[in-house]
């Protein structure tokens, strides 16, 4: 990972701002995905991560406690921008994002995504996530781990 990308905890909800008009695959933070977004940062042991070089937007994460099930934590975002990726980003904000949920005791973590997000599917391949199926979402894959 590059030296100059410093990553922290996001504090403000307005730092989710900056997400506005990304895409990822075929997924746009609109106002109704940034709306979500806010809502689900004021949950207790929401965990933002915002990464940045200089001023320049490298990656946003996010993981919280709302998920249908008791005591998993819910990766809900993962993005990396185009320019930062191949540089392990993703693996060190997935990283941090499983031991909070360590840390918060939580039973396991569970993510979405896309059946086109390739990198998405590797990265939680290499953390040993499981496929689970999931009836309330058919738009993609659910992976699961459980600690």
């Amino acid at each position: 990972m590059d030296d100059n990308i410093i990553i922290h905890s996001i504090i403000d909800e307005k730092e989710i701002d900056l997400l506005k008009d990304k895409t990822s695959f075929r997924y746009t933070y609109d106002k109704a995905t940034m709306d979500s977004l806010k809502e689900h940062f004021n949950l207790k042991d929401s965990l933002y991560l915002l990464a940045k070089k200089e001023q320049e937007f490298v990656a946003f994460c996010s993981i919280d406690r709302g998920w249908w099930e008791d005591n998993f934590f819910f990766i809900r975002e993962i993005l990396v921008d185009p320019h930062f990726q191949n540089l392990g980003m993703g693996k060190e904000l997935m990283s941090r994002c499983i031991e909070h949920a360590k840390e918060n005791k939580a039973v396991g973590v569970v993510t979405e995504t896309a059946f086109e997000n390739i990198p998405m599917q590797k990265l939680c391949e290499k953390f040993h996530f499981q496929k689970w199926h999931n009836s309330q979402w058919n738009e993609g894959i659910t992976y699961k781990l459980i600690f």
